[in-house]
């Protein structure tokens, strides 16, 4: 007899982000090698599931009434499980108040609750999400996160063995890759340009990386420094610093809040290099997306990003302003692209291996009933 599991899949109604690339990467592959198993997808727009997840006969999706995550977690999702005789449950992060079924959570990071990073978060968002994000995980039979830093961060800050973690990463969609691009121009409006992929914050360290292509004067010598993301949170100290700069460098700035994926991995294929300056990672996509699309990249070496083991002349320390510049000219005048290192790391970085694992520690799990 199939058991029972629902995934609470609302960040498909949502604008893109980590954990809905997650979701979609695990669950695509799961769901048709786990027969044992009847998957329920749950979120307001079903349709939008139905075109990212397609049709399978141990699929069903659910669609919910409320928008509202306190409703949905306080009486939608238990009236659902109840309903339709749920026996796993999964969430990211959050659990529903009444425990009515077992219980999976993924929790992605908790870089909030590090002292070294406390200060790129909101004092509400730390109290309320430090509650909430402790209780789900202590209460959950099993769970997840996505990198081994994070597993020994969350072991290590809310008391829990680091066995009882288990790692489900992040991977590149089979078909981010050059033999699928299918449009080869992107609008950086010249032929060479530096990539950064990220949403803008303090912590994803814009600047360190702007005041590199400026001090190098990387745009005397024709280059375009090209950020694509979402301006969440723009530093005082990062537009200060762009006020303040000579027109020829304001004008090598390209920012682009919103592409297609199709556009996206243009912009990957064409660009110079590819530099990830973050700060701080619970994971960290846009690496493997860089990798997987064959350009050149620099990394920072903090957090999680440890975890792809990429060689030292590939890593740099992000509070390290002088390592940067060093390293940004090494990389251009670099020919190679070490692909035979990406695909090793590609390989340890693939949905289809991960769901196998994953379907290993529900049968593990399933097994103890």
């Amino acid at each position: 007899m199939k058991k029972n599991i629902l995934v609470d899949a609302h960040i498909f109604d949502d604008k893109y982000q980590g954990t809905r690339t997650y979701l979609k990467g695990l669950y695509s592959e799961l769901i048709p090698i786990a027969t044992n198993w009847h998957f329920f997808l749950v979120a307001k727009n079903i349709d939008n599931l139905k075109e990212e997840f397609g049709t399978h006969e141990n699929l069903t999706f659910l669609p919910l009434k409320s928008s509202n995550k306190y409703y949905r977690l306080a009486i939608e999702l238990p009236q659902i499980i109840k309903r339709h005789k749920i026996e796993y449950a999964h969430f990211q992060y959050i659990c529903p108040l009444i425990k009515s079924c077992k219980v999976i959570i993924t929790t992605h990071d908790i870089l909030f609750e590090q002292k070294e990073f406390k200060h790129y978060f909101p004092l509400k968002y730390r109290i309320i999400n430090g509650l909430l994000f402790k209780w789900s995980a202590k209460r959950a039979d099993l769970l997840l996160t996505v990198s081994k830093f994070s597993q020994i961060k969350i072991s290590e800050i809310y008391k829990i063995n680091k066995q009882k973690i288990k790692i489900t990463p992040n991977a590149v969609d089979k078909h981010f890759c050059k033999e699928n691009l299918v449009n080869s121009t992107c609008t950086a409006g010249t032929e060479k340009y530096l990539l950064y992929v990220s949403r803008v914050e303090p912590r994803k360290n814009h600047l360190n990386l702007l005041k590199a292509f400026v001090e190098l004067e990387l745009s005397r010598l024709g280059y375009k420094i090209v950020f694509i993301g979402r301006k969440d949170i723009l530093s005082r100290d990062l537009t200060t610093y762009i006020d303040l700069l000579r027109p020829v460098d304001k004008e090598a700035i390209l920012w682009i809040d919103s592409i297609s994926v199709d556009t996206l991995k243009a912009y990957y294929n064409n660009c110079e290099l590819f530099v990830f300056p973050s700060f701080a990672e619970g994971f960290g996509i846009p690496p493997l997306e860089a990798m997987s699309m064959g350009s050149k990249i620099l990394c920072s070496k903090a957090t999680a990003m440890m975890d792809f083991n990429l060689p030292e002349a590939l890593y740099f320390d992000p509070n390290d302003l002088e390592e940067l510049k060093k390293k940004i000219l090494t990389q251009l005048a670099s020919p190679k692209v070490p692909s035979r290192i990406y695909q090793e790391i590609l390989n340890r970085y693939n949905w289809k291996k991960i769901a196998e694992d994953y379907l290993e520690y529900l049968e593990e799990e399933n097994s103890i009933i």
